[in-house]
């Protein structure tokens, strides 16, 4: 230990040491007994200047000519303070001074010095972390100007390491006494550090000695603040003097940030001390999302990525010191962030190094307890950034989640996983029959947990069960799960439910129509469940399921279009509606010529299809009948009816049992009321969201909301989004946007697929009326009702969640663009204005509101390069608005999808009609006696599967499972 340090040990025991944040506020404001801090921030330049000589009269000479802003200072004068006051945090301080002067090459010679302080064992561990805490807040822009971040967003490790306030609470109301408190056997193996203010390179202690000098107290040195946490009166401005990296010009000084990264890579190498090693853990995956400072360096990054994953799949990971409280899992789980960050790199690495790296994720699924769902998320980024690494490993990813379904906190993390991976063909071409059945029963098995959950009112299987993050940062607050609303529990539980059966649907359709059949059977069997009285149950969401493999088993077009009449239809047609089963069938039929439409309106959807009877000459001897003429053997007067049709389709003289026989629907007001209402009903269920564009230096509502156009990479971004659409005379559902007098712009874009449509309300293409509208309410209708929003901010400033003030906002996803300059390769750099080569990289954040739980998976921010950023939004668009829904109807809490509201109106109509002078079967619902229903019992139509196995009136006594699966006589 140096002598310094040891001089103040007597002092340290009596009053606590100050904290690097606080070290930093008292540089610049020392106070006096009594006197208040003052945040960071609090005073112009003004107020600083005239103030000077009495804040800091306390300071020697050196100190008090460093922290004049105003005072202009030479080369040499620097030179001299930085002799005089070599410290870390005088030397940080002088190098912010320098980034907006111009002495590039003093403001470089600092930053050798920091270094060098940094890794000198000599010097005190105080001014070594001052120096790592400039160095860790490093950043350049896209031309490599070098600034400091003020406020890095590492609050949601910091707090994982205790190193905030809110996570400090915990542990001190529980009088618990980290120092103190005596650790088990185990916390003294490998790799335990043995005090916080140096590390002893001692090979004599024993095992016990080192126990217990772990347990010693020792002082935290640093703790993460909310405010900036730069000196006062330092900006985080760019460099226009000093660079990331040469650039030839003279007038322009480098920093080595290999020199940084050599730091890291030793420090997570050996361990060092367990305040730098942790400072490090937490400030280093922020710092890595600046890809234009690291991709000179590739390289080393490239031994970072070794040096982590070798790390985290031998365990080997360094044991936090037992004072602490915490566990080789919470380093694991910062190491995880820092991996997941290093995806962003993945483009410069060969496809061996991005199957390691999923392997790595692999293992922390099962490895660690806190490290599952950072791996999940993690894999998440993989199926968009690396498909085909996460194709290579796709057997071993189900297989582990197939193992977890009991840990039900993860069932959220594993269902959106595999939501984002059914969407993204690319990331399993060679997925096989096995592999979608492993898939169909991750989704089963969490259905069943649901189901059990309902049915014995527990919340043990809670699906957020572990500790929950902030809206923010994902900082942890430690809440009890017992403290839980009851409502939020059941909320999630019906988010996991949706979930499940989204993903049946999804996978369903992505199996290819060949084998789609092969699947049936199973799924029909484990759709239907027993309830407690042992009666084979299937719910309202299993039959839309199952109506949806009806229809697309052995078809894949998707939505049909009804064919035009032929001319000479008119006023030949004969239309009849039925009730068949629960679907509604509408046939209409040409007597003369027998061409006959045929509409089937199902819960999943409505098929047109034509049929035409085709007829054969009658023998010239033939004599006709009735209506029927015969004149040269040509049969003139065929009349046809739609009940022959149907007859002929779904019929015969076997006998029908009377709950199965179809409905005839009147022709009347009532009924085509009640068509017309289903019909209005969505196919697809539909989402809307805002995209709204923030520019330079933008803030205000008002502003933002002002913009009509964007900048390019935000056009871009929206035209992966989706497919811009004319909104005049669109007959899809526009969410609200006007179809008729273009109010709302000519245009939007939206997307869809089999089961979803998403509508985007896009400020920027909504036309602007500042005169009468100053202040866009137009445009705010319809963003402050959207409960999700996505930022597009390019304004060089955080985003504030309450920007668009509204009750409905529930969620936004940030998008922050970084544009990375590569060197160009050689071949290149002969091209006119080559040399690089530009790259857009998207740190991508979700922000929700306070009263949400934690659900989502970019609560911590994720790299993302521009060719998978909208594919990747949008999926977490669509997650969250399905929550959102929820969360709306929190008295309800249950999402009605668009076929169920469909399945509803078909039930609706068999209620209305089965008792009816229009229908046969006038023993409905009772079924006539015990032996007209074969033993079944008798029921009343429209409950849920109330005593045997009931579907819209139509009872099967036995082999319930059996009459599911239509592929058996198929």
């Amino acid at each position: 230990m140096p002598k310094d340090a040891s001089n103040d040990s007597s002092a340290a025991k009596d009053s606590p040491r100050p904290t690097l944040s606080e070290r930093l506020r008292s540089l610049a404001f020392p106070r006096s007994n009594g006197e208040s801090p003052q945040k960071s921030g609090a005073h112009d330049d003004t107020s600083n200047d005239q103030n000077f000589t009495h804040k800091h009269q306390n300071l020697p000479d050196p100190c008090r000519h460093q922290l004049g802003r105003k005072e202009a200072r030479s080369p040499a004068q620097m030179s001299l303070e930085i002799q005089v006051n070599p410290t870390g945090m005088h030397l940080g301080k002088t190098f912010i001074d320098c980034l907006g002067t111009d002495r590039p090459h003093v403001a470089q010679h600092v930053y050798e010095r920091l270094v060098s302080t940094a890794t000198n064992s000599e010097v005190l561990l105080e001014d070594r972390l001052s120096s790592i805490w400039l160095l860790a807040r490093l950043r350049c822009d896209s031309d490599g100007a070098v600034q400091v971040a003020a406020m890095p967003d590492t609050q949601g490790l910091a707090a994982l390491l205790t190193r905030t306030e809110g996570s400090m609470k915990p542990l001190q109301s529980s009088n618990r006494n980290p120092a103190t408190e005596e650790a088990p056997p185990s916390r003294s193996g490998r790799g335990a550090v043995t005090d916080n203010s140096h590390r002893s390179h001692s090979r004599s202690r024993t095992p016990s000695a080192i126990r217990e000098q772990s347990l010693e107290q020792s002082p935290l040195l640093w703790m993460y603040h909310d405010q900036q946490d730069l000196p006062p009166g330092s900006a985080p401005v760019a460099s226009f003097s000093l660079k990331a990296y040469a650039t030839g010009d003279s007038s322009v000084a480098a920093i080595d940030v290999s020199m940084w990264l050599d730091i890291i890579l030793d420090v997570l190498d050996k361990g060092i001390d367990w305040e730098i090693y942790s400072y490090i853990l937490v400030h280093l995956p922020s710092q890595l999302t600046n890809v234009s400072l690291f991709v000179r360096h590739l390289p080393k990054i490239e031994k970072l990525l070794d040096l982590v994953a070798s790390q985290l799949q031998k365990s080997k990971v360094l044991d936090p010191p037992a004072s602490t409280g915490l566990k080789k899992g919470d380093v694991a789980l910062c190491l995880y962030h820092t991996l997941t960050v290093l995806i962003a790199y993945s483009g410069w690495w060969p496809p061996q190094k991005m199957t390691d790296m999923v392997h790595t994720f692999l293992v922390g699924i099962s490895m660690w307890d806190r490290t599952a769902r950072c791996c999940i998320h993690a894999l998440t980024l993989c199926c968009h950034e690396i498909p085909k690494a996460v194709d290579r490993c796709l057997p071993l990813i189900l297989t582990k989640m197939s193992q977890i379904i009991s840990q039900s906190h993860l069932a959220i993390d594993v269902l959106e996983f595999l939501n984002h991976l059914a969407r993204l063909p690319a990331a399993y071409p060679s997925v096989g029959e096995g592999l979608q059945r492993t898939i169909f029963g991750i989704c089963v098995g969490y259905l069943r947990n649901v189901r059990d959950t309902r049915d014995n009112g527990s919340d043990s299987t809670n699906p957020r069960s572990a500790n929950r993050l902030s809206r923010v940062s994902g900082e942890s607050n430690l809440q009890s799960p017992s403290g839980r609303s009851t409502d939020t529990e059941k909320d999630l539980h019906e988010y996991v439910y949706t979930l499940a059966y989204h993903i049946i649907t999804h996978w369903f359709l992505a199996i290819s129509i060949e084998d789609r059949s092969k699947h049936v059977g199973w799924m029909a069997k484990n759709l239907a469940w027993k309830d407690k009285s042992g009666n084979e149950i299937v719910e309202e969401q299993s039959q839309v399921t199952l109506d949806m493999m009806h229809r697309t088993t052995y078809l894949d077009l998707g939505e049909t279009l009804r064919p035009p009449m032929d001319a000479d239809d008119e006023g030949q047609m004969i239309k009849k509606t039925w009730l068949l089963g629960m679907s509604i069938v509408t046939i209409e039929t040409n007597q003369t010529n027998g061409v006959t439409y045929i509409t089937k309106r199902q819960a999943s959807g409505t098929t047109f299809s034509t049929y035409r009877q085709a007829y054969q000459p009658l023998p010239s001897h033939h004599v006709g009948a009735g209506d029927q003429a015969n004149v040269g053997g040509k049969n003139l007067t065929a009349r046809i009816f739609p009940s022959h049709v149907l007859l002929q389709l779904a019929s015969t003289i076997s006998p029908m049992p009377i709950p199965l026989q179809p409905i005839v629907l009147p022709e009347n007001a009532l009924a085509q009321r009640a068509i017309s209402t289903f019909d209005r009903i969505d196919t697809v269920d539909g989402h809307k969201a805002g995209v709204i564009y923030v520019g330079s230096g933008q803030q205000e509502e008002q502003e933002i909301l002002a913009n009509t156009i964007g900048s390019e990479r935000f056009a871009t971004f929206l035209e992966g989004l989706g497919t811009k659409v004319q909104l005049q005379g669109a007959t899809f559902n526009t969410q609200g946007l006007d179809r008729t007098s273009d109010m709302d712009g000519t245009h939007t874009f939206a997307w869809r697929d089999r089961v979803t449509e998403i509508v985007y309300h896009v400020p920027t293409l909504m036309p602007n009326d500042l005169e009468m509208d100053p202040q866009c309410t137009n445009k705010k209708r319809h963003i402050g009702n959207d409960f999700v929003n996505i930022i597009f901010n390019e304004s060089a400033l955080p985003f504030r969640f309450g920007t668009f003030a509204s009750a409905f906002n529930f969620v936004n996803i940030i998008i922050t663009p970084e544009t990375v300059q590569v060197p160009a390769p050689a071949p290149s750099s002969q091209v006119e204005g080559a040399g690089v080569i530009t790259r857009d990289f998207f740190k991508v954040q979700v922000m929700w509101d306070s009263s949400f739980p934690e659900t989502f998976p970019v609560a911590v921010p994720k790299i993302v390069t521009a060719s998978t950023l909208p594919g990747y939004v949008r999926q977490l668009v669509l997650n969250a608005s399905v929550f959102c829904v929820l969360w709306s109807n929190r008295g309800g809490g249950e999402y009605v999808s668009s076929w169920r509201s469909r399945l509803r109106e078909i039930r609706r109509l068999r209620e209305r009609y089965m008792n009816t002078a229009t229908s046969a079967n006038e023993g409905y619902p009772g079924m006539g006696t015990a032996e007209d229903r074969g033993g079944a019992r008798s029921y009343e139509d429209g409950n849920d599967w109330k005593g045997t196995f009931t579907m819209g009136g139509m009872a099967e006594g036995d082999h319930v499972l059996m009459s599911l699966d239509f592929t058996r006589w198929t």
